[in-house]
């Protein structure tokens, strides 16, 4: 750096491999003028290679009036045009973009690495399918493309503008070539016919000589690895102010995440804070994320997206709750519970003109904006890149994107991220002059994938870099990450699209493993002398046999791990005195209360108090779940409206028994449409028609199962359906609901429940927490309604596709023969015992809810944490089951 400030202060030229090394040299540049008193200066010309290029190009076009104008592409320009050459080509590829981008890297390398000619022309074979014959196809096809349209990217600028570099190199300044670490054949080619043409050129080393103290160390996991390094940059960091420190991580790209949330765990606790500002963060990480998933540009393009087709839910409901729509703060809550019923609906998509509807009601402003916005796209028309960035622009700004609030630091910049974008896409009509609604909207999506976004970077102590942007910088202290045998070197991967041999005489990156050694040795070596302190580290893995580290590394001394990560939830604990609370404990109820639920009521506090509390006194709700035909809650209720159909419309036994053939299959089939009637018009259509088709089936046949146990029984008659009944209880007031009550022949009723999913066995009934507990409140609930009449059966009709039965209890075998009479369950001498042990202990249940008992205790076997769905505010430490077949409710 000695040399290259006052060089650049005189006007030099700096050229440097990457962005992030350009930025470091004006940096340092502006503070070491500062330093020196100064209080204005000229900016210095600093640019990474590409950017470079670009200028060379502009000025080569000024100067060579006899020349033919040719414009330059831009990446995204150049990858348009690969991609049509390919579509247009015929092949049968998956993906066109991604065989696009593929080719793209192939032509670079060509170019980059090769010497200078067309040397593609010679793998191509007529009729030959191999990678690289197929590319020489591509090839010639994307060079006669861009001849004709009058274009040429960035692979061919160098040499285009080293054969005409006589115009330039007498009056270029002095180009200083800082921190490259390799030249390619085509650098060389155009760095020696610059100096040919006059112009000065000095290769000028980035780092600083020094004696540095390196060392290696080992870490059990690529994680506590991390934590090691995040500790150590801390503490030099509280110990020396000011100092520049480095974390180069070799597989960064892949483990970013993981990375940023460790980072923000040891060096920025203060970030999980609810409004934190990223601006002040002690640390800066480098490879930012794709631009699409920065959550102001997702909004943009699903809304986007949204007005020329329908979109997923899950991306419907994401672009209402962003931040980024006018009134955000004002609206979240109403949009969840929209989101809420579209998901209890069904409904998989939502078309712009659904949310304009279902948003109108509560959000009458935002509403009219977007229906005007969408009659003015139906107005426009669009057909190139431009006037599709200029329509897409007038769309967002009618709905009101990106809402009403000031925008942070880095929110700004993705919004300036987002308009370069757009130019970039609306520059795409020079290689595509015409794209399709659809079409124009996947470009879109595409290269907002494929440009990473990271805001500007500040001055943060604490820098943590992939490998290829950490070479060529130079800190007071450098950790460098991943340098594990088998991955450091990496493992070689050759363009396919390349013959291998052409790869391996070139020495082409990533072509072979000793390219990898020699490529991988020579950054070691630079990372060694980048600071004054170098930490190599490695993790030995928690496989055997254990990971090594590189042997490029083993020559350094080993050092022990520099100290151990303690999270920031662990420093707080132990820097106070903690209270415990239990608070178990609701309000309790003024006595004659009434709740909700009816008899599931009790079956909850049975099962667990404190879903019991929540789900019934409190209100809470599970969040509905998406699947991909009918929920089981869905069944039970089809199953069990088919049934209530069926019996209003038969009555008794004997009309049963006097169904023939055909006027059963029509009673049934009639069941069957009432009983899919009750769920609403538009989710029922928003099945799939083979579920809707199974689905009637289904029902057909369980119907015609149960009522073969139906004919079986002694005669009876229907007398109650669906029927409500109210029940004093413990001191609180519940409204039941009877599925079925019958009037038996010879006196006295039975009480039917319809069930879907599996069933707990009368011997079960009677644990110290009462299972089955609905039986039992229908019994006391009937009994409240009409003492004089006795209950004399209470039975489970299991309907459940792999079996139909009748489960229950009889007073007597007359009443319903197969089912366990009440003196066999070995526990109650009769049916009025059975009746007062219910009494006592769902009694005893709702007596423990109205009181406000909410302990975390569900029953241990079989466990309702499967199919509570409440955890996340119980916190209990439960495993997560899967929903079973059906929660057939009461």
């Amino acid at each position: 750096m000695n040399v290259l400030l006052p060089a650049l202060a005189d006007g030099a030229i700096a050229v440097t491999p990457n962005r992030r090394l350009a930025r470091r040299i004006h940096a340092e540049f502006d503070l070491a003028l500062a330093a020196s008193g100064q209080r204005a200066w000229l900016t210095p010309v600093i640019l990474p290679y590409a950017g470079w290029l670009a200028t060379l190009w502009e000025s080569l076009l000024a100067r060579d009036n006899a020349a033919e104008p040719r414009t330059l592409l831009s990446t995204a320009q150049a990858l348009a045009l690969w991609q049509r050459v390919i579509e247009d080509s015929g092949a049968a590829l998956a993906d066109p973009r991604g065989a696009a981008a593929l080719a793209s890297e192939a032509w670079s390398h060509v170019h980059a690495w090769g010497a200078g000619g067309e040397s593609w022309r010679s793998w191509r074979q007529e009729g030959d399918q191999q990678d690289p014959s197929l590319f020489a196809a591509w090839a010639d096809a994307y060079r006669a493309r861009a001849r004709r349209l009058g274009v040429v990217d960035m692979a061919q600028a160098a040499d285009a503008i080293a054969a005409r570099a006589a115009l330039i190199g007498p009056d270029s300044p002095p180009i200083l070539l800082v921190g490259f670490s390799e030249l390619t054949p085509q650098q060389t080619r155009l760095f020696t016919a610059l100096e040919q043409a006059g112009a000065t050129l000095r290769e000028v080393d980035s780092l600083p000589g020094r004696d540095a103290r390196v060392s290696r160390t080992t870490a059990a996991t690529p994680r506590d690895e991390i934590a090691a390094a995040l500790c150590w940059a801390r503490a030099i960091a509280i110990e020396r102010p000011g100092a520049r420190i480095g974390i180069v991580v070799e597989d960064l790209a892949e483990r970013r995440d993981d990375v940023l949330a460790l980072a923000q765990d040891i060096l920025d606790p203060a970030s999980i804070l609810p409004g934190q500002s990223r601006s002040g963060a002690p640390f800066e990480l480098s490879l930012g994320v794709r631009l699409a998933q920065v959550p102001l540009v997702g909004a943009a393009l699903d809304l986007i997206a949204l007005s020329d087709a329908p979109l997923m839910l899950g991306a419907a409901a994401t672009l209402l709750r962003s931040p980024y729509l006018p009134e955000a703060d004002a609206l979240w809550q109403r949009h969840a519970a929209l989101e809420r019923r579209w998901l209890e609906q069904g409904v998989r998509t939502i078309a712009l003109g659904d949310a304009i509807a279902a948003i109108a009601p509560y959000a009458p402003e935002l509403a009219a904006r977007w229906a005007s916005g969408r009659d003015a796209l139906r107005a426009a028309h669009a057909t190139t890149p431009r006037e599709w960035a200029d329509l897409w622009r007038g769309w967002l700004t009618a709905a009101g994107w990106p809402g009403s609030r000031v925008l942070d630091s880095a929110e700004f910049q993705a919004r300036q991220a987002w308009e370069k974008l757009l130019a970039q896409f609306a520059s795409l009509g020079a290689v595509t002059p015409r794209l399709g609604g659809g079409a124009a909207i996947a470009a879109l999506r595409a290269m907002a994938n494929e440009t990473l976004f990271q805001p500007e970077g500040s001055h943060a102590p604490v820098q943590i870099l992939g490998v290829l942007e950490g070479a060529g910088l130079d800190f007071d202290a450098l950790w460098v990450a991943g340098l594990s045998a088998d991955r450091w070197p990496a493992a070689p991967r050759p363009n396919p699209l390349l013959p291998i041999a052409w790869q391996r005489e070139r020495g082409v990156p990533r072509a072979t493993a000793q390219r990898e050694l020699q490529y991988a040795r020579r950054l070691t070596e630079r990372f060694a002398r980048a600071a004054d302190d170098v930490v190599f580290s490695s993790a030995t893995g928690i496989d055997d046999p254990p990971l090594s580290p590189s042997p490029l590394v083993l020559a350094y001394p080993q050092a022990p791990q520099r100290c151990e990560a303690e999270a920031w939830s662990d420093s707080m604990a132990l820097s106070v005195t903690l209270e415990s609370l239990a608070d178990d404990s609701a309000p309790p109820l003024p006595p004659g209360s009434a709740i909700r639920g009816g008899a599931r009521v009790i079956q909850t506090q049975s099962d667990c108090p404190f879903q019991a509390v929540a789900r019934h006194r409190l209100g809470a709700r599970a969040w509905p779940s998406a699947g991909p035909g009918l929920a089981a809650f869905e069944r039970g209720m089809l199953a069990h409206a088919t049934l209530a159909a069926f019996w209003s419309a038969i009555g008794d036994r004997a009309s049963l028994l006097a169904l023939d053939g055909d006027r059963l299959d029509s009673e049934i089939a009639a069941a069957v449409g009432k009983g899919v009637a009750c769920l609403p018009a538009t989710r029922w259509r928003s099945v799939p028609g083979a579920v809707r088709a199974a689905e009637s089936r289904r029902l057909n046949r369980l119907l015609r199962a149960w009522l073969e146990i139906e004919r079986a029984r002694p005669p009876f008659a229907v007398v109650a359906v669906e029927t409500q009944r109210a029940l004093a209880l413990g001191g609180i007031a519940l409204r039941i609901r009877i599925d079925r009550i019958d009037a038996l022949e010879d006196g006295g009723l039975a009480i039917i429940d319809y069930k879907t999913g599996a069933l707990d066995q009368p011997a079960q009934w009677f644990d110290d927490r009462p299972r089955a507990s609905q039986l039992g409140t229908y019994t006391l609930a009937q009994r409240a309604a009409e003492p004089g009449v006795s209950v004399r059966a209470v039975v489970h009709a299991e309907l459940r596709t792999e079996s139909i039965a009748a489960s229950g209890l009889a007073a007597d075998r007359a009443a319903w023969p197969g089912l366990m009479h009440v003196a066999a369950a070995g526990r109650f001498a009769d049916w009025r015992s059975l009746e007062l042990w219910w009494a006592e202990h769902l009694g005893a249940l709702a007596a423990e809810l109205g009181s406000g008992v909410a302990t975390v205790t569900p029953r241990l076997k079989p466990s309702p944490c499967r199919i509570c769905r409440l955890q996340a505010l119980c916190r209990i430490d439960s495993v997560r089951f899967e929903e079973p077949e059906d929660n057939g409710a009461a």
